[in-house]
């Protein structure tokens, strides 16, 4: 198996988790999907050199390991802590390498790839459903810009633009809810 071989496939592996986390409707089904997506998108996004991508998702695999820890194990705060503390080390490297390339090579797509992975984390942190997905719909366009040419990265931002601007403008019913604090 190319390496070629297994890059396309990871890249269609994250378009269907993708499509896994919009459709299931419990935490720890989500948490599963979200965990999956994010360990093979972190292989992917590695191979393919996209490390602002790989900080994004460690950070996602991070959170959802330290929640689903926190709300589903019994494992001590200790525990926890020190689990949090290990991939937030790793995190920091990671994007210390990261930034030190991307000085060394500044490129329009690695730049936007920073922009995107921001803006999404900035969107984690919102507390209402209606902030976080405007800023996820911004991600989308930014993201499709970012990653111009990749047939997977280009359908996940479709189908981010899509589902945000549905739940943006035609989905109510939860237009008051707020997230629980992270």
């Amino acid at each position: 198996m190319t390496l070629d071989l297994i890059t396309e496939i990871l890249g269609w592996t994250s378009v269907a988790f993708y499509i896994g986390i919009t459709i299931f409707n419990t935490m720890k089904f989500t948490r599963f999907a979200a965990f999956g997506s994010a360990t093979n998108d972190t292989l992917w996004a590695f191979l393919m050199g996209w490390w602002p991508k790989v900080i994004l998702n460690l950070s996602v695999a991070s959170l959802n390991t330290y929640r689903y820890a926190k709300d589903f194990t019994n494992a001590s705060k200790n525990v926890i802590a020190g689990l949090g503390a290990v991939m937030a080390a790793g995190i920091i490297y990671i994007a210390y390498v990261a930034v030190t390339a991307f000085i060394a090579e500044p490129t329009l797509p690695v730049a936007l790839q920073f922009v995107d992975l921001g803006i999404i984390l900035l969107a984690l942190y919102m507390t209402t459903l209606t902030n976080y997905r405007k800023l996820m719909l911004i991600s989308g366009f930014v993201g499709m810009a970012a990653y111009y040419g990749n047939t997977q990265m280009m359908i996940i931002k479709a189908m981010v633009i899509g589902i945000m601007t549905f739940k943006l403008l035609f989905d109510k019913s939860q237009k008051t809810e707020t997230a629980d604090a992270v």
